[in-house]
């Protein structure tokens, strides 16, 4: 009872701003002419005759043939031009020739391939990753592997069958068609009121707390972004007890609406078990934001990628200030994001396998990782972490509720990745269990809005987060997987927590009420795809390319915005 009526008291108080913009927003985004159907002047003409219709008719047929016919031919074009035609919103062709040299897993050799049928009917959220899957486990004969071990190829419980093929076509029918937003009023007034928001969250957050008995130092510094002509964020530094050739890094990323010292707990014992020099920078959570600068945002991502190139003379700079003395970072580094920060820290890899910096990352952990309902930018960054880019990614789930947006990201990993470990879900695990810092008033303010986490659950997530970091860097398999579905006990301090392997099953009964769950999901949904900014609106693609420049990794090193 009491857990119901907090998560319906923290949840509703979250979602009461949002509501407020989704009801004063829908008669623009309905509005919208760039989610109208086309149409020509030839359409609001004459009519035209019965002959004409029926010749025009015939026109189109002998067309739509004579277009089947040369398929292989203007497939090897697409091949030859494909660097060209892609955009920033755009997904690429799938590349079916070396698809069939090399197929991938689950994928028969015998078996011709699929034809792509023209359906103009565009996809579900749900649905957009299976469309990836035919260049999700892609790779060249002899290319190294980073992850040997493979389970059984898992299939989701809840999930229906669809015809890969036509969820193809079909996903770049939609990449092409739909236009790019112009800026608004809204992003304007949204702006005001969301930046406002955060700043009421760093002014009660305070400064980074350690743990009782923590051997690590933490500093809080200053950042620069290669965004525009450079963005200062604040970024909290957390040194192990001895700082050597052996000390490796980690970079932390927070989620939506939230900042760096929330997490001071968990990197304080993340640096300590792993042996790291942790960052968490505190990014903006601005969805408004016309030029997608912000934690869910493409140019914010790509950003963080160019932190990675050459001589990374911004991380460096932020590490020697915090540290008080001259400090070169460690080369190798894996990635660390919750929630929102875990979509961030998957699309940040994607965006490294074009830069290079992706031959230094060791790979990437989810904690509970949750993108939003109308971005790709996940899809994007597992279609092109395949082959020698190829990094394993591995996600710890909560239940499948309001705050995983119903166990999404582990679904999408499991069709993306079949046949590979990809994770582990806690039972009764909840979204706030690895998000736990030293300011208490906070703390339980996240547990009245997320859930309260149950003790062992805490525990257990931490351990099994350094546990899999450890090995990335060892290149061990000494920490926590298993076969799909299998169920793992974990000691705690709290008592015995279970993991289980993905594919992620049902919860017993729903953790928060039915009704509670689809109405914010309705909501948080709507504003996903209406009013969050993914990639930089019509117009602001020159503030965020004045930054570009061909020079990596030595100061003012830009970002580049394709």
């Amino acid at each position: 009872m009491a857990r119901g009526v907090a998560a319906f008291v923290g949840a509703g108080m979250l979602a009461a701003s949002l509501s407020g913009l989704v009801a004063g927003w829908a008669p623009v985004a309905a509005a919208d002419p760039g989610s109208a159907s086309s149409s020509t002047s030839a359409d609001r003409g004459e009519p035209r005759t019965r002959e004409s219709d029926r010749t025009t008719r015939r026109e189109h047929r002998r067309s739509a043939t004579a277009a089947r016919e040369p398929a292989v031919a203007r497939d090897e074009e697409r091949e030859g031009n494909a660097a060209e035609e892609i955009v920033v919103d755009e997904v690429p062709e799938p590349d079916t020739a070396r698809a069939e040299d090399s197929p991938g897993v689950g994928v028969r050799a015998d078996r011709a391939p699929a034809r792509l049928p023209d359906l103009p009917e565009a996809l579900s959220d749900n649905q957009i990753l299976p469309a990836m899957l035919p260049t999700a486990d892609r790779r060249q004969a002899g290319s190294p592997r980073r992850e040997q071990q493979r389970g059984p190829s898992p299939v989701l419980a809840e999930s229906g069958s669809r015809d890969t093929a036509t969820e193809v076509a079909t996903l770049q029918t939609t990449a092409r068609t739909e236009p790019r937003r112009s800026a608004s009023l809204l992003n304007v007034v949204g702006s005001v009121v969301v930046n406002l928001l955060i700043g009421v969250v760093h002014l009660v957050d305070g400064p980074p707390v350690l743990p009782a008995g923590s051997t690590v130092t933490v500093r809080t510094g200053s950042l620069k972004l290669p965004v525009g002509k450079g963005r200062t964020v604040a970024a909290d530094w957390y040194f192990p007890e001895t700082v050597n050739d052996s000390t490796r890094l980690v970079y932390l990323q927070h989620g939506f609406l939230a900042s760096g010292p929330m997490y001071s707990y968990t990197a304080a014992k993340l640096a300590e078990r792993t042996d790291s020099i942790v960052v968490a920078p505190s990014l903006s959570s601005n969805f408004f934001a016309p030029d997608a600068a912000w934690v869910g945002g493409s140019t914010m991502h790509r950003a963080v990628a160019e932190l990675f190139v050459g001589d990374r003379t911004a991380l460096n700079e932020s590490a020697t200030a915090a540290a008080g003395y001259e400090l070169t970072l460690p080369t190798k580094f894996v990635l660390v994001g919750h929630s929102a920060g875990g979509t961030l820290v998957t699309s940040a890899a994607g965006f490294m396998a074009d830069n290079g910096a992706v031959d230094d990352l060791m790979g990437i952990v989810m904690l509970d990782g949750v993108e939003p309902s109308g971005s790709r930018l996940v899809s994007d960054a597992l279609a092109k972490l395949t082959g020698d880019a190829d990094r394993p990614i591995y996600l710890i789930s909560s239940q499948r509720y309001f705050w995983s947006r119903g166990g999404d990201m582990a679904d999408k990993l499991t069709l993306a990745r079949p046949g590979r470990f990809t994770g582990v879900g806690l039972e009764g695990g909840l979204h706030i269990d690895y998000m736990t810092g030293g300011n208490t008033l906070l703390q339980l303010a996240q547990y009245v809005v997320g859930g309260f986490s149950q003790p062992r659950n805490v525990y257990a997530a931490s351990s099994i987060t350094a546990g899999w970091v450890n090995d990335l860097f060892d290149g061990t398999r000494d920490g926590l997987y298993g076969d799909a579905r299998q169920s793992i006990p974990i000691e705690t301090p709290a008592g015995t927590a279970t993991a289980v392997v993905l594919p992620l099953g049902n919860p017993p009964r729903p953790v928060w009420p039915v009704w509670l769950d689809v109405l914010l999901t309705a909501i948080f949904d709507f504003g996903g795809r209406y009013l969050f900014v993914y990639e930089p609106l019509r117009g602001y693609d020159a503030a965020t390319a004045a930054s570009t420049s061909s020079t990596r990794g030595s100061e003012g090193s830009a970002l580049s915005v394709a």
